[in-house]
């Protein structure tokens, strides 16, 4: 598994303690924020492979977040989570372009196992790039 650099995105101060703590525990570097504009300073600042962002923040949404990404920071990956999930929920999710959607409470092994699959796409869609164009 390759280890990446991966930002969480939590209003709740205690499980983005604990998400860090899981991630970290796992290998990745991990930085948090508590909202989206401090969410987007780190995004300018340093380049994340992973995004994992609340849906519900105070403010812009995690919705609002995750397209910015898609059209800021292209190669990011973003995973949204949520305690209110629904289908709608999750299906506008996909359409704004997250990679996943998680509902709370996220097991640590399901968090895991979710950014190593995040990491490993991104990985083949970069080798994929590299390659030579056939004609």
């Amino acid at each position: 598994m390759k280890a990446g650099t991966i930002l969480v995105v939590e209003d709740d101060e205690s499980l983005r303690r604990v998400m860090q703590m899981q991630l970290e525990k796992a290998g990745h570097k991990t930085t948090v924020a508590g909202d989206v504009p401090q969410a987007l300073e780190i995004l300018q600042q340093e380049r994340q492979d992973v995004v994992i962002t609340d849906l519900n923040l105070p403010g812009a949404s995690g919705l609002d977040l995750l397209k910015k990404i898609r059209t800021e920071y292209a190669c990011t990956v973003t995973i949204i989570i949520t305690a209110y999930g629904t289908v709608a929920a999750a299906v506008d999710a996909m359409k704004a372009g997250a990679y996943d959607y998680l509902t709370k409470p996220v097991h640590p092994y399901q968090l895991k196992a979710r950014v190593s699959r995040a990491l490993e796409n991104q990985r083949l869609v970069e080798d994929m790039q590299k390659l030579p164009q056939q004609h």
